[in-house]
């Protein structure tokens, strides 16, 4: 027993040195632990508040325009001293101007139809005689077409046979007259005559308007009483002074009342009919003027006014007809030729630029602008423009006063901007 207790005291220190030493280990880990966690969870907020403080902030303007133009702000192109002699660089001072809206249309030369007439004889009968044929100028009046008609006849006979009654009833009324005052006839004898007078001069006159019904002048029933021979022939004569455009009547075709014989218009003024997209009515009204050019005659113009304007639209090519009236001396614009309108309009005072100066690179259009103190170096400029007018293009945005634009080489210029800056396109 005393050799077991006295080994006792000697195991106990051992275990005691052992566990002190295990219980250092753990808190020597968990401090570590502790530091890392810390440490890192430091870092990460850190890097954290940045991105949420970020968050609700507005980005720069130069990210803005990019994204939303697809391009930066300014796109410069730089050239080489020899490229930029090569180029011949000129260029233009913006400034103000008056600016016009100007409207190209295509449109078709037509007769003036109220002064288009469709000759037609008031008879019926059998084509002796056709002195003229298609496009022969005629006069008012001149004879187009000769007709022998059994219709005329029989009504001339009648005259004739009213008119032969009428100088008998006259004869009578003469001698009951002279009998009257010779008291030989009664007076009542005398009002018999006289009525039966008045009968006849009314029988006469309506034999008359029948003869000018039928198309006989008061020349033709003048030498008809005359002659005291009935003619057959009518002459169908040319309503208005104009050209000969369509002939149906040959010799020997039987017609009737109201056929077609000839067509004849006066071609000293026509129609322009302007062809209007439905987009641009608002620059075309009735009385607006307009200046017609052909492609036959290169050097010449034709002004003219609207004085129609259709009132629908068609529904396939969403145009309407506006109807423009042209003096036509020597007739030279001709029925249904191909001619060119345009229409202009005073509009406001505004900076303009010259068309070389607008170059277009994708959908949108550009100039270039020479950098200041930077030789050889452009800076590509979106604008806005309004409409083209003798050279030059309205601005409405991206330019202002005095700013000098590249004119003659911008062509160059564009080129080489596609060249070094490949998303351009």
């Amino acid at each position: 027993m005393k050799s077991d207790e006295m080994k006792e005291p000697t195991s106990n220190p051992r275990r005691l040195k052992w566990m002190g030493f295990g219980i250092i280990a753990i808190l020597a880990i968990l401090a570590a632990i502790w530091f890392g966690v810390r440490h890192g969870g430091g870092e990460k907020s850190a890097s954290q508040e940045p991105m949420s403080s970020m968050a609700g902030m507005t980005p720069p303007a130069s990210t803005v325009s990019s994204e939303s133009s697809g391009m930066t702000e300014e796109v410069r192109v730089d050239l080489a001293p020899e490229d930029l002699k090569k180029a011949r660089i000129q260029t233009f001072s913006v400034g103000m101007s008056a600016t016009s809206a100007t409207l190209r249309v295509p449109g078709i030369v037509q007769p003036n139809e109220y002064r288009v007439v469709h000759v037609t004889p008031l008879v019926a009968g059998v084509i002796r005689q056709v002195p003229v044929v298609l496009g022969d100028h005629v006069r008012q009046g001149q004879p187009l077409a000769v007709i022998f008609s059994s219709e005329l006849a029989e009504a001339e006979t009648q005259y004739l046979a009213m008119l032969a009654e009428l100088d008998a009833d006259h004869k009578r009324l003469e001698r009951t007259q002279n009998l009257v005052k010779l008291g030989s006839a009664s007076q009542q004898e005398e009002e018999e005559v006289t009525a039966s007078h008045a009968a006849h001069e009314a029988h006469v006159r309506a034999a008359q308007e029948k003869l000018k019904l039928l198309g006989a002048n008061d020349r033709q029933i003048a030498a008809l009483k005359q002659a005291e021979q009935i003619n057959p022939n009518l002459s169908v004569p040319a309503p208005i002074d104009g050209v000969v455009l369509v002939r149906n009547a040959n010799v020997g075709l039987v017609v009737a009342p109201g056929q077609d014989l000839l067509t004849v218009a006066d071609l000293s003024k026509v129609w322009v009919m302007a062809s209007v997209n439905e987009k641009d009515f608002a620059a075309v009204r009735v009385g607006s003027t307009a200046t017609i050019t052909a492609p036959a005659y290169p050097a010449r113009s034709w002004k003219g006014r609207v004085s129609y304007i259709q009132p629908q639209v068609d529904a396939t090519t969403r145009t309407a007809q506006a109807r423009i009236e042209v003096a036509n001396p020597g007739e030279s614009l001709r029925i249904e030729m191909y001619v060119d309108v345009e229409f202009s309009s005073q509009g406001s005072v505004g900076l303009v630029v010259p068309e070389t100066a607008v170059q277009s690179i994708g959908a949108g259009q550009y100039v270039f602008v020479p950098v200041k103190n930077s030789e050889g170096s452009f800076a590509l400029r979106p604008v806005h423009l309004g409409s083209a007018t003798n050279g030059y293009y309205a601005v409405t945005e991206g330019l202002k006063p005095e700013d000098v634009v590249v004119t003659e080489g911008s062509f160059i210029l564009k080129a080489e901007a596609i060249r070094q800056h490949p998303d351009l396109k």
